[in-house]
């Protein structure tokens, strides 16, 4: 079960560490939180999806994948952070993948946080109606949409090179010289990078979720940023 740590004094910490980072000139401020089970201590943690895809007329079809990717907390410097694919799953069906993404987001900690898992990064229009019926029905039996599944676009979804970048920044955290992302046991993702398949969903989706995390570093915070709210901590 995953638990949320925090500061004695979030607000105030947090401002303490950006004027400290002001004055050090460093661009990046820890999060006065952060998420923990029984054995580890995280960052943060992130969910990715990749929907199935039909490939010919006669209906056949390559699997769509989901996975939740940890960014494990240590004193290690953001750049060289380690993340690690903690679940994962795939499935033929749009609707039945949906419905194990919110399984996972439920077994990692959705809710603990306003920002845990709020979103998964994939593809967003693809099965947009699906994911808005998904979410009619949450709306209409909870009568809010705290727990609405929502798709983020990864960055650089819009190139026409999406693919090759993603693919190039799965390669970079996964190489035996700098290696960052451990899959452990996430037996899925390995057959599908070892059979390797052009646009394959899988390697879409964590590769998408990977490009965008190394660039923006979402665990840390902008030394400069005005976003800060107390509410959030």
């Amino acid at each position: 079960m995953i638990e949320l740590v925090q500061e004695q004094y979030p607000a105030e910490i947090m401002m303490a560490r950006r004027d400290f980072a002001r004055i050090r000139k460093e661009p990046l401020v820890e999060h006065p939180y952060w998420f923990k089970d029984e054995s580890t201590e995280y960052h943060d943690i992130y969910g990715c999806i990749g929907w199935p895809q039909r490939l010919t007329e006669k209906g056949d079809q390559r699997t769509g994948y989901a996975a939740v990717v940890a960014v494990i907390k240590d004193d290690r410097e953001p750049e060289d952070a380690i993340f690690k694919v903690v679940e994962e799953t795939e499935n033929l069906s749009a609707p039945l993948l949906i419905q194990s993404c919110v399984e996972m987001r439920n077994r990692w900690g959705f809710g603990v946080h306003p920002h845990l898992m709020r979103v998964f990064v994939g593809d967003y229009r693809t099965f947009e109606n699906v994911t808005a019926r998904y979410n009619s029905k949450v709306i209409e039996r909870d009568g809010d949409d705290r727990q609405a599944f929502i798709v983020s676009p990864p960055d650089d979804y819009e190139n026409a090179r999406a693919f090759d970048l993603y693919l190039g920044s799965l390669r970079s955290v996964l190489s035996r010289e700098a290696k960052r992302l451990y899959i452990g046991s996430a037996g899925i993702i390995k057959n599908r990078i070892m059979e390797f398949q052009r646009d394959d969903p899988a390697i879409m989706a964590l590769g998408g979720l990977m490009h965008t995390i190394l660039l923006r570093t979402p665990w840390m915070e902008q030394s400069d940023s005005s976003l800060f709210q107390l509410a959030d901590y």
